[in-house]
């Protein structure tokens, strides 16, 4: 870690359950060669781990994330304040999330008796053919709730936000203005994350959760905000992608995988379909998918993104089912999205084969699902 105290100066914006701040520094210890006092940072509360933030109030900061240049993490992080929070603990209730860490996060989880949906899920066993569209970035779930809305407004969609990113819902802008807007149901925290309309142990109850008690007609799992790789092949987050098609298969619902694709990412191997899709998929998943892959006809693709879209499409060919998504259909529904659309730094202009590759998936699953209800 790296934790220096500061005074607040400026508060930001706010979201959710998070309050944007710039601090000054005030004190670093000894021998500290960065983030020395009279530095201004940007940095972010969760306000219901350290309570409410004022101006002026002296603060305790981590700074790891801004030391290493991370873009999504790219904050300093409010440890504590100078006034205590308020006791959270919920009356009912026993699960603790961040199990062990200074801030743990003690819920009442959907599962537990004393929840008021203690017999829905102990009942549950089937998510009875409901389409779970699984994606391995956080940036893709505006698009792919966009291309779900665009030919099933009226729908009931969950996002289940898996554990293998950030831990705390609260720290997506996107999430928090998705759900005031009605663009998402309800949203279910699994696993060590927290802070969902719902709260679930496991991805199995998560799913379930989904299906059962927000009566979602659709459930979209992605991790947080904070995508990890290491330039290995096994080496990064989206990996667990793979145990949520297989969960949602074994649950008797749909698993349909969100594609990553890229037009402008300069790293080679996520040209075109990126890498960690054709691993996860071809390598891992055990079980044959339908997989929905936009094609090219409206995308302005270099001859070298196009040609790596369409060998990467072969390549899931020899294992899966593959369907073509038009991109005119797929482009359209990006213009109503309800938040921004930002991927690695770029935007719908720069890497519109990124959003596309998402709504695609979003459109295909609201075609099964209305060829299942007639």
């Amino acid at each position: 870690m790296l934790q220096r105290n500061a005074k607040v100066l400026k508060l930001a914006r706010s979201w959710g359950r998070a309050t944007e701040l710039d601090a000054e520094i005030t004190a670093a210890p000894e021998g500290a060669t960065c983030f020395l006092p009279g530095t201004t940072v940007r940095a972010v509360a969760l306000t219901e781990l350290v309570g409410q933030i004022g101006l002026g109030d002296n603060i305790r900061i981590d700074c790891s994330a801004l030391a290493k240049n991370l873009g999504t993490g790219g904050y300093a992080t409010v440890l504590s304040g100078s006034r205590l929070p308020a006791d959270s603990l919920p009356a009912a209730g026993h699960i603790v999330k961040a199990r062990y860490m200074p801030h743990q996060h003690v819920v009442q989880s959907v599962e537990e008796p004393d929840s008021p949906h203690h017999q829905i899920m102990a009942e549950a066993t089937c998510l009875e053919g409901a389409p779970v569209l699984v994606a391995d970035l956080h940036s893709a779930v505006p698009a792919v709730v966009a291309g779900i809305r665009s030919q099933d407004p009226t729908s009931r969609i969950a996002y289940v936000w898996d554990d293998t990113a950030a831990l705390p819902l609260a720290f997506s802008m996107s999430i928090a203005k998705m759900r005031e807007c009605a663009d998402l149901d309800c949203t279910i925290t699994s696993g060590q994350s927290f802070g969902g309309d719902l709260e679930a142990a496991s991805m199995p109850s998560a799913l379930l959760a989904a299906r059962h008690v927000a009566k979602a007609d659709y459930i979209v799992v992605a991790q947080g905000p904070g995508n990890l790789g290491t330039a290995t092949r096994w080496g990064f987050s989206g990996t667990a992608t793979a145990q949520a098609l297989h969960v949602a298969h074994a649950l008797g619902g749909k698993p349909i995988p969100v594609v990553r694709a890229s037009q402008a990412d300069p790293r080679p191997k996520h040209l075109g379909i990126s890498h960690h899709t054709l691993s996860v998929l071809n390598q891992l998943v055990l079980i044959q998918l339908d997989v929905p892959i936009v094609d090219s006809n409206s995308l302005s693709l270099s001859e070298a993104a196009k040609t790596a879209l369409e060998n990467g499409a072969r390549a899931l060919a020899q294992r899966h089912t593959v369907h073509r998504v038009s991109s005119k259909s797929a482009l359209a529904c990006l213009k109503h999205a309800t938040v921004p659309l930002r991927t690695m730094g770029r935007g719908l202009s720069e890497d519109a084969l990124a959003f596309a590759a998402a709504s695609a998936a979003g459109i295909y699953a609201a075609t099964l699902r209305g060829n299942r209800d007639n």
